[in-house]
């Protein structure tokens, strides 16, 4: 899970910034995020490419 911070943090994720954009496993990104000191981020997939016009 992908989660930012909204403040500085230190534990088991180790030292963050405020800011800071970080990888974490979901059960801990899920309680950080009920406490209110991080926020996920959801990752869009990319668009795929337009579909090739058919052959007339």
């Amino acid at each position: 899970m992908k989660i930012q911070a909204l403040g500085p943090l230190t534990g088991a994720s180790g030292e963050r910034e405020k800011g800071e954009i970080f990888d974490v496993e979901e059960a801990y990104g899920k309680g950080l995020i009920a406490r209110g000191y991080a926020v996920e981020i959801i990752e869009q997939a990319e668009k795929p490419a337009k579909a090739a016009q058919a052959k007339e």
